[in-house]
Order: C-alpha cells, then structure tokens, then sequence
C-alpha cells in the first residue's frame, strides 16, 4: 500500500512543511473551506456534500486519505463530526502504513508522524466537544448608484507631506464587484485632477481619467499596452467609508457604467483601501502618487 502523505518536493500536488496535521496545502485548505462554509450559514451536511464532491474527485489515491483526517479533524474540532466522517477516517488511522515518504526525511520526522497520527486516533475515540458556534460573515453591500459622482477631500498624513492637504479629487461609480468574502464594492473611475475648489459636473467632460496603474515608463516601453482606468474601492463595512470626506455631486449616467458581474467573475482591477483600512494601497497615497506620475502625460 502507498503511503498517503506526500512530501514537499518536485512535482508533488501537496506542499507539506512539517509533520503536523496542517502542516501542507491540501488539509489546511479543507479546515479553511470547512470554516468558510460555516461562516456562510451552511449546513454541516450541505458543506461536507461540498468538499467531497470538489475535493476527492481531484486528488490523488495518496492524497485522499488526508482530506478525511483533515475533514474528521476540523468537524470534531467544531463539534459536528459526521459518523460517517469519523468512520472514514479512522479506516485511514487504522491502517499500517508503510510510511516511505517520510522515512526518506529522516526517522525523526517519521516518528514525529507517526506521534500526528496517533494523536489523532485518540482524539477520534474520545467524546467531541458541544458545537462551537460560528459568528456568520457581515457582508457589506455599497449602497451607491451607477455613475454616482464623489469629491474626496485630502487629509491625511501622506497629503500634508505632499502639499496635497484640503484638496479634492473627483471620481466616478461605473461598476460593482465582489471582494472576498462576499463584499459587494464600488469600482470607479478617478479623474485626472486634483484642485481646491470641487469641480461643477459640468466641468468634468473636461476633465482625462487617472490611469489605474503602471507609470508612463510601461506604455513607453510597450505601446501597444491596454489602458486601464478602473480601481476597486475596498469596503468591508459601512463604517469604514471616510464619508467626512466625501461630498456627492451628482449623477452622470453613460455607456461606460456595468450592473455586477456575479460573485465569481475576478475583474483584475486593482484594488484601493481606504486610509482608515488595513490594506497597503491607501486611497490618498495611491491617487497622489498616480497623479503625480500622469500629471504632465497627454493621454
């Protein structure tokens, strides 16, 4: 019999980087989607039909046997082991194995292995724990229209240093998309401007558009390169919006504008925090930056 556990090498489907449990791909993706699908209000039943099907149809022989430890694991740790779960898994931990795998790596690694397994046995025998409850996924929804047009005012740190304080910049709605796990966010348009004073809505048919990333060197270099100009605008709750600096100017309808795309389209566009968010790409530190580098650039 071939052992089940596959070491990190060329070519392996799984990645493994130690001797625990989830210490490798396949099983940490398994309590990872387990987990999600509790988050979503799924059934036990509904999400263990889900990872059968989407897993053990791809996997290896040699891998199977980790993703019924993995699954039997995760759904005790949660208080919902499924007997027909447990009964497979511990099928695989009853088995003798041949470990060559990890013989390979050293008898301290197979032994640490081995200790994994039996761990894991025991805790399949004893009584799970009660059902730990799971806190459901609060999904934000942008409550903004099609076309809907926004000043933003600078005033952050970043802004001060760059001279930018107390200024505006103007961007416009014109699609939606779907930020992990489930946000429902803007993705807009950022005019090439940034001014003191907001700008009527009539001047904005003036007015070119930010390009969304690279720097003129890029196009220099590859011409023929496709301009793009859409931003997603990361918001994972309503709070996290700086409405203190938004100001609505209107709506300003066109062909441009796309109702949303479904859950599972990735757009490619590049995303923007806001600046009280945790992400890297901060809203004022990215606009200045790319207006900074566009700003004498005729598209």
């Amino acid at each position: 019999m071939q052992p089940f556990l596959t070491v990190a090498r060329e070519g392996d489907h799984v990645g493994t980087w130690g001797t625990s449990l989830y210490a490798n791909d396949l099983t940490s993706d398994i309590r990872g989607d387990y987990v999600d699908g509790l988050k979503r209000g799924k059934t036990n039943e509904e999400i263990t039909r889900e990872l059968i099907d989407g897993y053990t149809k791809d996997i290896g022989a040699d891998e199977e046997p980790l993703f019924w430890l993995a699954l039997a694991d995760t759904q005790w740790n949660y208080g919902r082991l499924l007997s027909d779960v447990k009964e497979k898994a511990m099928s695989y931990l009853s088995q003798d194995q041949e470990w060559a795998c990890w013989e390979e790596a050293g008898q301290k690694k197979l032994s640490a292995w081995k200790r994994t397994l039996e761990a894991l046995k025991s805790k399949m025998e004893s009584p799970q724990p009660p059902i730990k409850k799971v806190s459901k996924y609060r999904l934000y929804q942008c409550k903004w229209k099609l076309g809907d047009v926004f000043a933003y005012r600078f005033t952050g740190d970043y802004s001060k240093e760059m001279g930018f304080a107390g200024k505006y910049v103007v961007f416009r709605k014109v699609t939606e998309a779907m930020w992990w796990p489930g946000h429902i966010v803007p993705v807009v348009q950022i005019y090439k401007w940034i001014g003191g004073e907001i700008p009527s809505m009539e001047e904005l048919s003036g007015f070119e558009l930010l390009p969304a990333f690279y720097k003129p060197a890029a196009f220099q270099n590859y011409p023929d390169m496709k301009m793009e100009y859409r931003v997603i605008l990361i918001s994972e709750s309503e709070k996290a919006i700086p409405k203190e600096n938004l100001t609505c100017l209107g709506n300003l309808p066109g062909e441009d504008m796309l109702p949303f795309q479904g859950h599972d389209r990735w757009t490619g566009y590049y995303p923007v925090g806001w600046e009280s968010g945790k992400y890297n790409s901060k809203f004022e530190h990215y606009v200045i930056d790319q207006y900074l580098a566009w700003r004498d650039v005729k598209l």
